[in-house]
C-alpha cells in the first residue's frame, strides 16, 4: 500500500510541477507579449539619487542599467517637480568643464549601462519652485523611443564641481546644482 500512496504522491507531484511550469512560461511570455505590445521598456536605476537643494537648479545621478537585448535611447526626462527636466552632458569649454543640454539623448546599449555622475552626464531639474530636502523621495519618468518607465530616486546632500552651464534660455542664472556647479552663461 505504501508503495502505491508513494508512487500516486510522486506522480501528482510531477504533475503539479510540470502544469505550474508550463503556466509560469505562458504568463511569462504573455507578460513579455504585453510589454512588447505597449511599447513598455525596463531598465534598472541603481544607485539613484538627487542633490538636496534649496536653489532653483539640481541634478540626478546614478546608473542606469539596460540588461535586454536591444539598444535603448533614452530621449528625455519628466520630473514631478515642476520647472523643466533635461538631459545634460558635461563638456570641455571656456574656463573648465561646461554643461549643456543633450538634445539628441543618450544611448544605452544592450546590456550595458549609462552612467549618471556629477562632472558627467547627468539629468538636470532647472526652475525649481521648491526646495529638495535631504531624504525626500522623487519619480522620474524616463523617456525612451516609444516608451515610458518610472524610477524613483532619494535626495542627499552633496557638495560637488564648479561647472558652468552653457546654453540658450537657462544662462545667466547664477544659481548652482549638481553639488555646486555654477550655470552662468
Amino acid at each position: 500500500m505504501r508503495t502505491h500512496t508513494r508512487a500516486a504522491f510522486a506522480a501528482a507531484t510531477a504533475l503539479a510541477l510540470a502544469l505550474t511550469a508550463a503556466c509560469g512560461a505562458d504568463d511569462a511570455a504573455t507578460a513579455d507579449d504585453t510589454a512588447a505590445e505597449n511599447g513598455a521598456t525596463t531598465v534598472n536605476f541603481d544607485d539613484g539619487w538627487a542633490k538636496a537643494t534649496d536653489t532653483e537648479m539640481s541634478g540626478v545621478f546614478g546608473t542606469i542599467r539596460n540588461p535586454g537585448d536591444t539598444d535603448l535611447h533614452l530621449t528625455g526626462v519628466d520630473g514631478e517637480l515642476g520647472g523643466s527636466t533635461e538631459l545634460h552632458e558635461t563638456v570641455p569649454g571656456g574656463s573648465g568643464m561646461m554643461m549643456q543640454e543633450r538634445e539628441d539623448g543618450f544611448v544605452i546599449p544592450a546590456g550595458g549601462e549609462l552612467i549618471l555622475e556629477p562632472g558627467g552626464n547627468h539629468i538636470m531639474f532647472m526652475g525649481l519652485e521648491e526646495p529638495i530636502t535631504t531624504g525626500q523621495q522623487i519619480t522620474l519618468t524616463l523617456e525612451f523611443d516609444g516608451a515610458e518607465q518610472d524610477v524613483t530616486v532619494f535626495a542627499r546632500d552633496f557638495q560637488g564641481g564648479e561647472e558652468e552651464y552653457v546654453g540658450g534660455e537657462h544662462g545667466g542664472s547664477g544659481h548652482e546644482a549638481d553639488g555646486g556647479m555654477n550655470h552662468d552663461g
